[in-house]
């Protein structure tokens, strides 16, 4: 009876013990089941593993004047160094290089072929998204990343930046007020201006959407964005945006410290607002706004999900970058390298007289450089023939 019963508490114990193993299992499983492959919302996506590999298949929506020109430039560098293949746009003559369409999406008639036996790698030229044609084009993993900034300060942007007739030609001393009080009548219809939903437009919002303005219709498209795009950077929140980046594509720092681009490009902003122009220009541009705020809030989760860590890597690449730029801007022919020391976030690194020359390199002659790299040519077919 004594080893009856010592058997009993044995297998009573081995059940125990089982059950306990099995609960473990299950918690294990469920923690690091499902969600682990939510691309944009979960902390595991940006943290990266020892045994990840860097993602080198992307495909950026350039948005003009919202800092894309300094992304391009990350993007642009990372391809250079690993001989990847930019898409470029053809060029006609009298259109800029650096520019695949301001009205369409990518097609085959306004960009480069591939070389024989390659596949692109990379995109981020002006175009106007569509997913659809994207994929047409770009391999089945390639991360989709965009960008946007607070409508207000972008429509200062324009404004400094290409200083647009629609406004400077009103007759008056606040000429951006008079634009404001009634924007339909001097923006006259004309999408190339900027000056109307730009982001919304370069991001392929619907056309009847900008007449109807239907905010049912906007959250729907918007939502339809949220799918398709893994991260879509913020200009306020550059930075962190960028370290979202790295840790989304298993980069290194190194692969994203730039030196900012196109940066008051005709100097200080000499127009004057009036009160109550803001609030006109959000009922103008209503569309952008709800499009950024969506945006906004997205991000701010995504950095919530990070940890407290994820501050800590910004303050750091903050510091790091701002010393890297001031030895960029002053080196002269007598070049030193600039040796970063290995860190929690980085291993060590140089920064040589390759990378401050690309950092510094403005974008139409970095994109004729690539041109004459994978085609070996800068002009098109359109060009040469005008040279016979």
């Amino acid at each position: 009876m004594y080893i009856t019963r010592t058997m009993k508490k044995l297998r009573s114990y081995y059940v125990v013990v089982v059950l306990v193993l099995y609960i473990i299992w299950l918690s294990y499983v469920m923690y690091t089941g499902p969600h682990r492959h939510d691309k944009v919302s979960t902390q595991q996506t940006f943290v990266r593993g020892k045994k990840d590999v860097e993602k080198r298949h992307i495909a950026f929506l350039k948005v003009h004047k919202a800092a894309s020109t300094t992304v391009q430039n990350v993007f642009l560098r990372f391809a250079m160094r690993r001989d990847l293949l930019v898409v470029l746009p053809k060029v006609p003559k009298f259109f800029f290089p650096n520019i695949i369409s301001l009205r369409n999406t990518i097609t085959s008639r306004n960009i480069l072929p591939a070389p024989r036996n390659r596949s692109y790698d990379i995109t981020c030229c002006h175009v106007i998204y569509n997913r659809t044609a994207f994929d047409r084009i770009m391999p089945r993993d390639t991360v989709y990343i965009g960008i946007v900034r607070d409508p207000f300060d972008h429509f200062k942007s324009i404004l400094n930046y290409f200083r647009p007739k629609q406004v400077f030609d009103i007759d008056d001393p606040f000429p951006v007020s008079r634009f404001l009080e009634n924007p339909h009548f001097y923006n006259n219809g004309s999408s190339i201006s900027f000056l109307d939903n730009s982001m919304a437009m370069e991001y392929n919002f619907p056309p009847h959407v900008f007449r109807t303005r239907n905010k049912t219709e906007i959250q729907r498209y918007i939502h339809k964005l949220d799918s398709e795009f893994d991260l879509i950077m913020v200009v306020e929140h550059f930075d962190e945006s960028l370290i979202l980046l790295r840790r989304l594509l298993n980069w290194e720092i190194k692969d994203v410290i730039y030196i900012k681009k196109n940066v008051k490009r005709h100097g200080a902003v000499d127009f004057l607002f009036n009160p109550g122009d803001g609030y006109r220009h959000q009922i103008w541009d209503e569309i952008d706004y709800a499009l950024y705020d969506h945006f906004y809030n997205k991000l701010q989760a995504l950095l919530r999900a990070q940890g407290p860590d994820i501050h800590e890597e910004v303050n750091y690449f903050r510091r790091l970058r701002r010393d890297i730029e001031f030895f960029c801007q002053q080196y002269e022919d007598d070049f030193d390298t600039y040796k970063v020391v290995k860190s929690r976030w980085t291993a060590a690194f140089d920064v040589t007289e390759w990378d401050c020359h690309y950092m510094n390199i403005p974008e139409i002659p970095f994109i004729k450089e690539l041109r004459l790299k994978q085609y070996g040519y800068y002009q098109d077919n359109l060009l040469k023939k005008d040279a016979h």
